[in-house]
């Protein structure tokens, strides 16, 4: 391709581009994206697609990664970012994109209920329904410790967020957004933390007695015969 080889010298599984705190930005307020730079890059550029803007950096020293700080993100900012990197004037490669989101975008702010409600067993059936006053395109569900990736929430074009069956990994606290079609990237304001707990229903955990209740016996069973060939041995 026209970029060359350059990217290749990225480690597999290790993250090219990423933003601190995360790439979900409160409008308002500042963030930094940071570049990961491959061995022998002599110039580096973070490329915003939606407005073709660039900022340019020549890495001194042979540094490992390069930061960017976006002060009062507004909504000029939200998009998609990449880096591109440069060897003795020569196009060697680019990042993986990054997509930014700016949340606080409308001024109505969505809540999230739990139906038929927050506590729910594993193997049955959960929704999530994020509610508002008017109606909007796109409805956004995140998971706390998710929400700082908008790529891990879940997006939908209907409001009610079904989980079914739910097992214990559903566990946790969800945030939900709203946003439109046409400007996917600019969302609402986070609702108030919903709480979702998941039990363990009464025939897995009558499953689960009954396998510690055999491995109790096994581990019993077999320090008796441990003591059994040690008596033996003495004798």
């Amino acid at each position: 391709g026209p970029w060359g080889d350059g990217a290749l010298l990225l480690l597999p599984g290790v993250p090219s581009i990423w933003a601190e705190p995360g790439s979900l930005v409160p409008h308002g307020s500042a963030v930094t994206i940071v570049c990961r730079i491959p061995p022998g890059v002599t110039q580096l550029r973070l490329y915003h697609v939606e407005t073709k803007l660039w900022r340019d950096r020549d890495p001194q020293g042979a540094p490992e990664v390069a930061q960017f700080s976006l002060q009062q993100v507004t909504h000029n900012q939200a998009g998609t970012y990449h880096c591109e990197y440069w060897t003795e004037g020569l196009p060697s490669g680019q990042s993986d994109p990054l997509e930014l989101v700016v949340t606080g975008m409308y001024k109505e702010k969505p809540s999230l209920t739990a139906e038929p409600g927050p506590q729910v067993a594993s193997g049955g059936q959960v929704a999530l329904l994020c509610h508002t006053t008017y109606s909007y395109d796109v409805f956004i569900l995140c998971r706390d410790r998710a929400a700082s990736r908008p790529q891990n929430c879940s997006h939908q074009t209907h409001s009610s967020f079904l989980m079914s069956p739910v097992t214990l990994s559903h566990g946790g606290t969800y945030r939900c957004y709203f946003s439109s079609m046409d400007r996917p990237r600019l969302w609402s304001l986070p609702s108030p933390p919903s709480p979702l707990v998941v039990g363990v229903s009464a025939a897995a955990a009558f499953l689960l007695g009954l396998c510690l209740l055999l491995l109790g016996l096994c581990l019993c069973r077999h320090r008796g015969q441990r003591r059994a060939r040690r008596s033996m041995s003495w004798g």
